[in-house]
């Protein structure tokens, strides 16, 4: 028996998402002792285990299975928010939420739209999904073509993926833009998954306009990217909508305990944020002492940098044998460019030090 004739076709002309290596693997890989890995390529929260969110994790009863309707962690999230209780659900991951929302809108034939360099997990979701994806690319700064977008809206649109402040690029969408994109009338969502560092949200729109939905994450202020955890904000048919369709038991005990503990510590977490945007603003602000480097301003934890005339890829391996890993792309469009994620100031210290030795 052949398998490939019984998968389906779209599945085996999709690309792997390739995912960041975790420290132990660099270590062991580079031969550099863990303790000295500094990774700064995935966005994650820095401090680590010094947040000190997952302490009490024995008194999860790991017996019982978690509740499918989510009812404690959704009634923190209101608190947090500032959101009713029916326009909240998590799910696993702002990543199962794309991929839930694509299959509630998506048909195979069906066309979404993204704004390349982005989130890859977008696409990814569409294809498996069967549908068409429509990347239309940002300009020279990566700010949003919206002309080009409108352009590519057909019969066949349904929904468009906007990350606000966008991976990798930091930029945030404009009021305006969003309003153009709204006023489509399709399906539009919007990736705030660095919300807490740009401080900048479009979640009140939901109450205004039903094809809004909002994503969020704790992977990065809070520190949860191992648990994965995230959730959406809409109005209450569409998360009736997700609440139907998504896995019953989709938060696991200790995603949802230590999410818990985190909204009940955001003050102490939030000082972090404030410490990790520092940070950034120390690397962008080294980046551009260079003419023959650019750096773009970013709202995230996160700074891009265009390598121009030199090879990133020379740069990205002096990093590394330093046990400094950060992000590269095979984009196109960014392939000599790397992202820096924030660090502690003493990664923060290193880093430049580094940089400016091979520079």
């Amino acid at each position: 028996m052949s398998l490939d004739k019984s998968i389906r076709k779209n599945i085996m002309k999709i690309p792997s998402y390739k995912g960041v290596d975790p420290s132990l693997k660099l270590a062991s890989e580079s031969g550099i002792d863990p303790k000295d890995i500094i990774k700064l390529n995935a966005n994650e929260n820095a401090f680590g285990d010094t947040l000190g969110l997952g302490k009490d994790l024995s008194k999860i009863n790991i017996h019982e299975y978690p509740d499918p309707n989510q009812k404690l962690l959704r009634e923190y999230l209101v608190n947090y928010t500032g959101n009713k209780f029916e326009e909240i659900v998590a799910g696993s991951g702002s990543d199962e939420l794309i991929d839930i929302l694509i299959r509630i809108f998506l048909s195979e034939g069906d066309k979404l739209i993204d704004a390349k360099p982005t989130f890859g997990m977008y696409e990814f979701f569409a294809k498996i999904q069967g549908a068409d994806v429509i990347s239309v690319s940002r300009d020279k700064e990566y700010n949003l073509d919206l002309d080009l977008i409108l352009k590519q809206i057909d019969s066949k649109t349904k929904m468009i993926f906007l990350a606000s402040p966008n991976n990798p690029t930091g930029n945030i969408a404009s009021p305006q833009e969003i309003k153009t994109l709204i006023d489509t009338n399709l399906i539009v969502v919007i990736d705030e998954t660095y919300y807490e560092f740009s401080k900048f949200s479009y979640s009140n729109l939901i109450h205004e306009h039903d094809n809004v939905i909002i994503l969020r994450s704790f992977s990065k202020w809070a520190g949860l990217a191992g648990l994965r955890i995230g959730y959406a904000i809409s109005n209450p048919k569409l998360i009736e909508k997700i609440l139907l369709v998504k896995q019953p038991y989709n938060i696991n005990s200790a995603a949802e305990h230590v999410a818990i503990n985190a909204m009940s510590k955001k003050d102490f977490l939030l000082e972090k944020v404030e410490i990790l945007i520092d940070q950034k603003n120390k690397i962008y602000d080294f980046l551009s002492k260079y003419d023959e480097l650019k750096p773009f301003p970013s709202s995230a934890n996160f700074i891009l940098c265009d390598f121009k005339e030199k090879d990133s890829n020379i740069i990205f391996e002096k990093l590394a044998q330093n046990g400094i890993f950060v992000r590269k792309f095979s984009d196109n469009v960014i392939s000599n460019s790397l992202r820096f994620s924030s660090g502690t100031p003493d990664q923060t210290r290193k880093l430049l030090r580094v940089l400016k030795s091979i520079i």
